[in-house]
C-alpha cells in the first residue's frame, strides 16, 4: 500500500490554530524541556534495569527529496495558507517559514535514539493505551506505571517544539521484533474538499486508520537499528542556541546528574558521551556562575564519604488507605563548617530527574541535600502531585484526597528541617551571649507594653534572628492574594511560629519564632501595593535598578509590637558606602516575597534615611564595620521571618 499524508476531519469538531496548549507548557526553553521529557521517557521505558539506558542526540542534514512524502505536505501548508491568511497573524508566519524550510534542498535533523529500551509496542494494531497508541495518538494520556517518571501525557509535545515545521518522525523496534514508523505533523485545522475542516493533526501512514507503517524509516544514512527501541527524527531542527549542543549537556548536568552518577543513564551527544566517568569531570569545569555552584554542591555530596544517608520513617494514613514503609524515601545530606554549600534539599523521585530545589530550610547551618523518593507507594503519591512541567508539588493535584496530601506533603517537609537542625545544628542553651543584645533592650522609660518585655528578656532573646551571610542576589516574586493563606501557613506550620507566639522555638535554623512579640509578612491582599510614584509615606522619586551582588552585612532584628509590625534592626555592613539600599523580605520555603516598609527610622548621627519605595528603604552615609540601629514598620500585623539584603547605589 502506498505512503500518504493523512489529515483527518474534524466533521463538526474543535478547530485548532497553530497556538497548542501541551507545546505551551514547554516553550521557556525548547532544549531543556526536550532533553527533560526525551530522557524520562527513555528511563520510564528502560528494558534490563541492571544496565543503564543509552540516549543519543545526533544532528544531520540531509536533501529535502529524502523527507517522506514533502510535496504532499507542501500542498498541505499552502491549504493553511489559505484557510487562515487574514484571521490569524502568527499562524500565517508559521506557514511562511514552514513552507520556506520545504523549499529548501537541504534540510537539518536531530536524530534521538534510545537503547535498552522496550520499543513502541503496540505499534502493529495501534492498541488504545499501548505505549505506540499513547505517544503517536493519543492527547493527554499516559498509561504508565506507578513509578515511571511522567504521568501527564504531554511530555510528548516537547520534540514538536524543537521543529520549525511542527513534525515528527516515530521509528521502532519493539522488544517483540516488529519494526515500524509513522510520521506526525501537530500544525493546524485547514480546509480540505471545499468544506471539510481537518482537526490540525496529520499523519505520515499508508492506511486511512493512521496506523504505523511496518519497517524502520532510513532517514539518517549513518545508522542503522539492530535492537529495540526507539528513535524520534525532529526535521527543521534549527535551535536558535549558537551552540545547542552546549545547552544539552548544561541542561543534562542539571537535571539527570544524579542517574547518570547512579550508572543508569548514558547520554551521548553529537558524539560525545557523558557517562558516571567523566561527569564530575564536567560539572567542576562548569561556569562560576551561582546556579553551577549549586550542582556543583549536590555533586560533592554523592562523592562525599561524608554524607551522611537517613530513611524517611514507615507512614499510616489509615482514613485515606495509604501507607509507606520506611525507607520509601531516603534523605542524603552533606555538612560543611566552612559555610561554603547552598543549604539546600534537592528533591527527585525515581529516575532521579530534578524536579525543584527545598529552600530556606537553615540560615545558619551549611548543609546541602538531595531527597530521593524511590518506593512504590510514596512515589505513586508524589507522582500525582506533580505538575505536567515536573518541577513543582501541589497536593491538591493529587484528587482523590487532597487533604491527606497535603498532610503527607508537610511531613515530608518538616522531617527534611528537622533532621537537618538533629544532624547539624549546635545546642543552644537558654542564655545566649548575643553581642550588640543591650541595644535592643527596653529603657526604662518606655510605655508599660516595653517594661513587661523587660521582665521577661528570655522572651526577648528568643526573638532575635542573627544571621551572618554572603547574601545571594535571589529573585523574588509579588505575592498574590490567593497564596497568602498558603504562606501564612508556612510562617506557622513550617518556620515554628505559633499565632499566639507562646510557644514557637527555632524555625529554620537560628530563625526563632516564640515569645509574645513575632513579626510581620506582608501586604494583607497579598500584593505589594506600595510604590514610589503613589501617594502614601513614600517618596515620589525614579525607582532605582538594583546593583548586581549584596554587600555582606551582620544583622539582629526583634519585633518590638506585632500587631503594629514595629521591627528594631542592628545591621553591621561589611563596606562602607556613601549610598545604598536594604531591600526586605519574607522567606517563604520556596521562594521569598517582597516585605512592604511603611515607615523607616534611624537615631544613628551619620546615617541618614533618604527614602521608602514599596519594600526598599535608601541609606546614606554607612560605615564599614559600624553597627546602626534601623526601626521599621512593615505592612503585615503577623509573625514572619524576615531577610534584609544591602546593596550599593
Amino acid at each position: 500500500m502506498s505512503t500518504f499524508w493523512n489529515f483527518p476531519a474534524a466533521t463538526g469538531g474543535m478547530i485548532n490554530s497553530i497556538n497548542n496548549a501541551g507545546l505551551e507548557t514547554f516553550r521557556g526553553n525548547a532544549i531543556e524541556s526536550l532533553i527533560r521529557e526525551i530522557i524520562q521517557n527513555a528511563l520510564d521505558a528502560v528494558k534490563d534495569p541492571s544496565k543503564p539506558v543509552v540516549v543519543e542526540f545526533q544532528s544531520f542534514s540531509t536533501n529535502t527529496r529524502n523527507f517522506p512524502n514533502k510535496n504532499e505536505l507542501i500542498d498541505v501548508f499552502h491549504m493553511c495558507e489559505r484557510t487562515w491568511k487574514g484571521r490569524n497573524k502568527k499562524s500565517e508566519e508559521f506557514i511562511k517559514g514552514a513552507l520556506n524550510y520545504l523549499s529548501q534542498d537541504t534540510m537539518n535533523f536531530l536524530r534521538i535514539s534510545d537503547f535498552n529500551t522496550k520499543g513502541l509496542e503496540g505499534a502493529k494494531d495501534g492498541e488504545l493505551g499501548s505505549p505506540w497508541s499513547s505517544l503517536v495518538k493519543e492527547a493527554g494520556s499516559s498509561n504508565k506505571d506507578d513509578n515511571s517518571g511522567g504521568s501527564f501525557g504531554i511530555g510528548k509535545s516537547a520534540p514538536f517544539l524543537n521543529s520549525n515545521i511542527r513534525t515528527l518522525f516515530y521509528s521502532s523496534l519493539d522488544i517483540t521484533g516488529y519494526q515500524s514508523h509513522i510520521g506526525v505533523a501537530n500544525i493546524m485545522s485547514f480546509k480540505k474538499n471545499h468544506d471539510q475542516i481537518t482537526l490540525g493533526n496529520g499523519y505520515y501512514t499508508d492506511n486511512p486508520h493512521s496506523l504505523a507503517i511496518p519497517g524502520q524509516l532510513r532517514l539518517d544514512d549513518t545508522f542503522h537499528r539492530n535492537e529495540s527501541g526507539t528513535d524520534i527524527f525532529i526535521p527543521a531542527f534549527e535551535p536558535t542556541y549558537d551552540d545547542w549542543k552546549e545547552e544539552a549537556i548544561k541542561s543534562l548536568l542539571f537535571n539527570f546528574f544524579i542517574t547518570i552518577f547512579q550508572k543508569k543513564l548514558i547520554v551521548k551527544i553529537n558524539d560525545f558521551e557523558i557517562n558516571d566517568q567523566n561527569i564530575g569531570t564536567l560539572i567542576n569545569n562548569l561556569e562560576d556562575k551561582e546556579e553551577n555552584r549549586e550542582l556543583q554542591n549536590y555533586f560533592s555530596l554523592l562523592n562525599s564519604d561524608k554524607t551522611i544517608k537517613i530513611p524517611y520513617p514507615a507512614k499510616n494514613y489509615r482514613k485515606a488507605g495509604i501507607s509507606f514503609e520506611e525507607g520509601e524515601a531516603t534523605l542524603y545530606l552533606l555538612n560543611d563548617s566552612e559555610g561554603e554549600l547552598n543549604r539546600r534539599v534537592l528533591m527527585t523521585r525515581k529516575t532521579g530527574m530534578r524536579i525543584f530545589e527545598q529552600k530556606n530550610i537553615s540560615g545558619s547551618i551549611s548543609f546541602t541535600g538531595i531527597l530521593m523518593i524511590t518506593g512504590t507507594n510514596m512515589n505513586s503519591i508524589f507522582k500525582q502531585m506533580e505538575n505536567p512541567a515536573h518541577n513543582e508539588w501541589s497536593p491538591e493535584r493529587y484528587e482523590k484526597d487532597p487533604k491527606t496530601a497535603d498532610k503527607i506533603y508537610k511531613e515530608l517537609r518538616k522531617f527534611i528541617r528537622d533532621t537537618v537542625k538533629s544532624k547539624f545544628q549546635e545546642k543552644i542553651t537558654d542564655e545566649m551571649d548575643a553581642v550588640g543584645l543591650s541595644d535592643f533592650l527596653p529603657n526604662k522609660n518606655l510605655d508599660m507594653e516595653s517594661r513587661n518585655r523587660t521582665e521577661s528578656l528570655n522572651s526577648t532573646i528568643k526573638n532575635i534572628i542573627t544571621k551572618t551571610k554572603d547574601q545571594e542576589n535571589k529573585k523574588t516574586k509579588k505575592k498574590k492574594g490567593k497564596d497568602l493563606k498558603d504562606l501564612e501557613e508556612q510562617l506557622v506550620g513550617e518556620y515554628g511560629i505559633t499565632p499566639s507566639g507562646d510557644e514557637g522555638g527555632n524555625g529554620f535554623g537560628t530563625h526563632s519564632g516564640g515569645g509574645n512579640n513575632g513579626g510581620g509578612l506582608t501586604n494583607p491582599d497579598g500584593e505589594n501595593e506600595l510604590d514610589r510614584n503613589t501617594p502614601g509615606d513614600v517618596d515620589k522619586q525614579r525607582e532605582r535598578k538594583p546593583s548586581k551582588k549584596p554587600i555582606t552585612i551582620e544583622q539582629k532584628y526583634v519585633c518590638l509590637n506585632k500587631e503594629k509590625g514595629k521591627y528594631k534592626l542592628m545591621i553591621s555592613p561589611k563596606k562602607s558606602l556613601n549610598s545604598g539600599r536594604l531591600v526586605f523580605r519574607v522567606m517563604g520555603e520556596q521562594n521569598n516575597y517582597d516585605l512592604p516598609i511603611k515607615h523607616a527610622a534611624t537615631n544613628d548621627s551619620e546615617v541618614t534615611i533618604e527614602s521608602i519605595s514599596a519594600n526598599t528603604v535608601y541609606v546614606n552615609s554607612i560605615t564599614k564595620n559600624k553597627r546602626f540601629v534601623l526601626n521599621v514598620d512593615i505592612d503585615y500585623p503577623e509573625y514572619c521571618v524576615m531577610e534584609v539584603e544591602l546593596y550599593e547605589n
